[in-house]
């Protein structure tokens, strides 16, 4: 998978990586094993029983060469499903530890800022790939799930909000500098991350496609009614457990002795109950709404709908907390999300008026782009500064962007409007030096699309230590 840069630097060379591994159109992905398990599904089982039929039946004859031949027929198929099954569960371990190794740190402020760079290089390129729906949807939106969930974990066990004893303990005593022997990692992330993986690609289940498609009705992104929503996320439910148990089951053992085999058969089952725990977890439950709180909170920063509005980002935490009321979701997992991510996205892009010498704000504005979580205040980002007189640059400092200054906020850009109509023009062309001319009919942007910013390498790394100073 490509991302459109015409020169990337490590990271992003990483990411793009990251993201081929669960979807590429040309090269082998989960997505290619999950799609071709749900196609296949139902005709190499009947082909399995029909073979296996066959095989009984010539074991009550006196034929030794249709016994033979039915026979390897039957082991033939049992061994080419076995592979393929193998082939999903390297697949999908592949990107679940792979994101592992992007996000997490040797302690959590490292996993905080890894998680922070790899959210906000996914809502940034993602503007690139706005017309690639499948790239979105089985690569940007459950990476993007699973790392909100990493996040969301540790939260809830530092505060004690998730008491399970036996996850408190693994938490404890994790040691992520030994990812192999870590149980926190084995047994809580690396479940965790699969199982996100699971749930998501289960809408790739016939059924719950052909009612994406009906519901449609040749409108393009029609809403579901609550009706037929409940049936498309029963559909997904029924796709996940099938994928788990169907296209996955245990993994089998290869070599080795008979303590290291039953060892190895009691981690698979471990394994097993942990993702169907994970999947099928009520969504009005704080475990399942560990789940389904960054589900619906990707749903709406990343792109992939006609209605997506990037301006409206920062209203995901309103429309949320609605849904809470509503009890859709644990009210209280949306105030821990949003404790960690704030209002404005990661890599979201902000415009604000800078200080001058003197302490006061500047008839002027500067861009800035989210780079940390954890944000004092939710509706103060946490941003690393991208330009100084209007020029961009790469070796700007950070800020916590108050509201005062932060023209997201109608009264910092009420201070502007008292600027002439000419001298806003000329700060517009000089600030969208990259021709985007859809600025252009808003003299005082609430925010701006860091795309084209990102595009160039040096200005690849918002996230490396930076000089922290007052906005």
């Amino acid at each position: 998978m490509n991302l459109a840069f015409v020169k990337k630097s490590v990271f992003v060379r990483n990411l793009e990586q990251l993201l081929g591994l669960l979807y590429s159109p040309n090269h082998a992905c989960f997505y290619r094993e999950a799609l071709d398990f749900f196609q296949q599904r139902q005709t190499r089982q009947q082909e399995l029983h029909l073979a296996e039929q066959r095989w009984q039946q010539a074991q009550q004859g006196t034929n030794a060469d249709v016994l033979k031949q039915t026979r390897k027929t039957f082991t033939d198929l049992q061994f080419v499903d076995e592979k393929q099954r193998i082939a999903r569960w390297q697949s999908l371990l592949q990107a679940a530890e792979a994101l592992l190794q992007l996000s997490e740190g040797s302690q959590a402020s490292d996993s905080q800022m890894l998680s922070a760079r790899l959210l906000g290089g996914l809502l940034i390129t993602s503007a690139s790939n706005k017309r690639k729906l499948l790239l979105l949807e089985y690569a940007y939106k459950p990476l993007y799930r699973a790392l909100l969930s990493l996040r969301l974990l540790e939260h809830l066990l530092e505060q004690q909000i998730l008491k399970d004893p036996q996850w408190q303990a693994w938490y404890l005593h994790r040691d992520i500098t030994q990812p192999a022997e870590c149980e926190y990692r084995q047994k809580l992330q690396l479940p965790l991350v699969m199982a996100t993986f699971l749930q998501h690609f289960g809408q790739l289940d016939p059924d719950a496609q052909f009612l994406l498609t009906a519901a449609s009705d040749n409108v393009p992104e029609k809403a579901f009614s609550a009706q037929e929503r409940e049936h498309f996320l029963a559909l997904t439910l029924q796709g996940s457990l099938q994928l788990l148990q169907q296209g996955l089951g245990q993994l089998p053992f290869s070599r080795g002795n008979k303590e290291q085999r039953e060892y190895h058969v009691q981690q698979q089952q471990f394994l097993q109950q942990q993702l169907q725990r994970f999947i099928t977890a009520k969504a009005d439950t704080p475990l399942g709404s560990l789940f389904k709180v960054p589900q619906a909170y990707t749903s709406i920063v990343l792109p992939g709908r006609s209605r997506y509005n990037y301006d409206a980002l920062p209203r995901a935490a309103l429309l949320m907390r609605e849904a809470a009321a509503r009890g859709d979701y644990n009210g209280l997992l949306v105030d821990c999300l949003f404790r960690i991510v704030g209002l404005f996205p990661q890599g979201y892009g902000m415009v604000f008026t800078p200080l001058g010498d003197d302490g006061k704000p500047q008839l002027k504005y500067e861009f800035a782009i989210v780079n940390s979580l954890y944000p004092e205040k939710p509706e103060q980002p946490l941003c690393r500064v991208v330009s100084r007189n209007q020029q961009y640059r790469n070796t700007g400092y950070n800020i916590s962007l108050s509201t005062e200054l932060n023209l997201y906020f109608k009264p910092a850009r009420d201070r502007l409007k008292t600027l002439p109509e000419q001298r806003l023009k000329e700060l517009l062309n000089m600030l969208y030096q990259d021709g985007e001319a859809k600025y252009l009919s808003r003299l005082v942007p609430k925010c701006w699309q860091p795309e084209n910013f990102f595009s160039v390498p040096e200005h690849q790394n918002l996230w490396h230590s930076a000089q922290q100073r007052q906005n």
